[in-house]
């Protein structure tokens, strides 16, 4: 299965992928990445509109190069909606099926992130949409501001991340005690850049725990073609393509967490 992995930041393709865990869970499908050419990051819900266009774009390339499913590396969704409206393929939100995993059967739910707290509303957008708000207990942010301003070259705070640093490694579990605390009985990672850590946590954690962008490409796998494909308006992606087009060539913003190194 030919799967198109949607992204606003480098995805694992870009990063010398496929990523190894992803290879590894997923042995029969083969990963291809679409970035969004939009050079915004969703800092803001103005940026996330723009990206969703961007995301929405990406994904119609996607399924003209025959993806048979669209799978946006990112737990914020962009575009999804956009996405479902138009493509001939499966959508899939890894937000969203990280979430629906992570409530499965009723159970109450933490989120842990490498994010900081400011970019907390991307995360109650997702529970809020998916309708899982009261089902989690709490989100515990072990990135901040400070770690957010200086991400590139080696030893950095996203090196760190990626390689699934001890110090790193031990405030994300330590997160995870903290939710479980607070009555979590399961926890999402709150970003698919923490994908490459998520064994090491998931085999520390006394609950289980949720790789989104493994939930996403989990429910791509599952999903049946569309017996009804939704048809755009004549025109439509000519249309989308030149708004795109028209910002692409703009300095590209740094995603405070999945800059590239």
């Amino acid at each position: 299965m030919r799967i198109g992995l949607i992204g606003t930041a480098l995805n694992p393709l870009q990063r010398g992928g496929p990523a190894p865990e992803l290879a590894a869970l997923f042995p029969d499908a083969s990963f291809h990445a679409f970035p969004s050419r939009v050079p915004a990051f969703p800092y803001t819900p103005l940026e996330q509109a723009m990206q969703a266009l961007g995301h929405a774009e990406a994904a119609l390339s996607a399924a003209e190069q025959g993806c048979d499913a669209a799978v946006i590396d990112s737990v914020g969704d962009y575009g999804l909606a956009a996405m479902r409206a138009m493509l001939p393929i499966p959508a899939i939100g890894s937000g969203e099926a990280g979430l629906a995993e992570a409530g499965q059967g009723g159970r109450r739910f933490g989120i842990v992130t490498v994010w900081p707290e400011s970019m907390n509303f991307i995360l109650a957008e997702r529970l809020q949409s998916c309708g899982l708000t009261d089902r989690c207990t709490g989100t515990v942010n072990i990135g901040s501001d400070d770690d957010a301003a200086s991400l590139t070259g080696p030893g950095s705070y996203l090196a760190q991340v990626r390689e699934g640093q001890a110090a790193i490694l031990q405030r994300v579990l330590a997160g995870i005690e903290t939710l479980v605390a607070g009555g979590a009985e399961a926890v999402m990672l709150g970003c698919t850049c923490m994908s490459a850590m998520a064994e090491s946590v998931a085999t520390a954690s006394p609950v289980p725990v949720i790789n989104p962008l493994a939930a996403g490409l989990r429910a791509a796998l599952a999903a049946p073609p569309l017996t009804l494909p939704p048809l755009p308006r004549e025109g439509r992606p000519a249309l989308l393509r030149a708004m795109v087009g028209a910002v692409a060539g703009e300095m590209a913003e740094d995603c405070p967490v999945c800059i590239a190194g």
